[in-house]
């Protein structure tokens, strides 16, 4: 595994530059396990910091969780590239989290909040801690949220069970793992096994609030259309729900993308698409090698659409420069 390099050329402070062979959309054995070691290895250095007495309790979670996302970067910027989101697209991530819960707040004051957020495609952990701390950071003991996400690969289940361990987060994200049956999985029988208490016991159905209120949606992009349109038939979806997916441009989910115009033109969503690049593929690092040429071919897009499924107040576009009015509302799909 010399691709991965060695925690000693860190500690000895010199700055390693990513081998071309573990470049951009570069995929090797045990480059999930050795992130895990990596990170490990970083926190054991700064874990004196991080049990400073003087910090509280919420602050040691934070600079935990911030300590473990670093790490994960400096991995796929130095070592070894991955598929997590990424500080780039992870910024686009949280600042429409953040308008969203923003929105919610002002049309439902209340002295606290509740939200459900629902993430396909684990990984190794990233974007689900990354969403978390966004929520403790910025609403405290405003906001009660449930972080659900799923993850179909047993390795990457394991890997990023550890990872949120690891941050902290195990106590507010729950990790669901996804089965297949040859015929198709059952995302759908796992949520509403997961999400049955929030239902009303005198219902049959699922009540407005056992509903998704942010879907993120980063699995296998062959399922991104399919498990869509399960949610939204098993009522998981309801006016006012985002919906962010990731990869649509870059990755050619057509079917996905072909879906959701068809979704405006029938006047249920409003989408637009904002551009960006391909995780850990920006030249703005130093780290990102020389042999990851032509980057210009790893840029992807982030689309904002509004649906009008009922009349509440529409979700505002992150980027209102890059967005398309609409005075509809409902359905927000965020398209990264």
């Amino acid at each position: 595994m010399d691709c991965f390099g060695s925690d000693d050329d860190e500690d000895s402070g010199s700055i390693t530059q990513r081998d071309a062979s573990c470049g951009i959309c570069s995929f090797h054995p045990h480059t999930e396990a050795s992130l895990i070691t990596h990170v490990r290895n970083s926190l054991a250095l700064t874990e004196s910091s991080i049990l400073d007495p003087s910090i509280d309790a919420r602050n040691v979670r934070v600079q935990r969780a911030d300590r473990v996302l670093h790490a994960i970067d400096q991995f796929c910027m130095t070592r070894h590239w991955m598929m997590h989101i990424g500080p780039e697209k992870g910024d686009i991530l949280t600042g429409s989290l953040r308008e969203f819960i923003d929105a919610r707040m002002s049309s439902q004051p209340s002295p606290e909040t509740s939200l459900v957020i629902v993430e396909l495609g684990s990984y190794c952990g990233y974007s689900s801690i990354l969403m978390a701390k966004e929520c403790l950071v910025s609403y405290g003991n405003k906001l009660d949220f449930k972080l659900i996400t799923m993850e179909i690969n047993p390795e990457y289940v394991s890997i990023a069970r550890e990872m949120i361990r690891l941050s902290g987060f195990d106590d507010v994200i729950t990790i669901l793992e996804i089965s297949y049956n040859g015929h198709d999985t059952n995302v759908v029988p796992l949520l509403q096994e997961e999400m049955k208490p929030k239902c009303n016991e005198k219902q049959q159905d699922f009540s407005e609030e056992s509903t998704i209120d942010l879907l993120f949606i980063d699995h296998d992009k062959d399922s991104y259309k399919s498990d869509l349109m399960k949610l939204e038939a098993a009522g998981f979806l309801r006016c006012g729900t985002r919906v962010i997916a990731d990869n649509v441009i870059f990755a050619q989910i057509d079917d996905y993308l072909e879906y959701v115009k068809r979704r405006q033109e029938d006047g249920v969503v409003k989408t637009t698409t904002v551009s960006c690049h391909v995780e850990y593929s920006n030249d703005e690092s130093s780290f990102v090698s020389a042999a990851d040429e032509n980057l210009e071919s790893f840029v992807d897009g982030i689309g904002f659409s509004t649906g009008a499924l009922a009349a509440i107040p529409q979700q505002p576009p992150l980027n209102s420069a890059s967005s398309s009015s609409s005075s509809a509302c409902g359905l927000v799909v965020v398209m990264l």
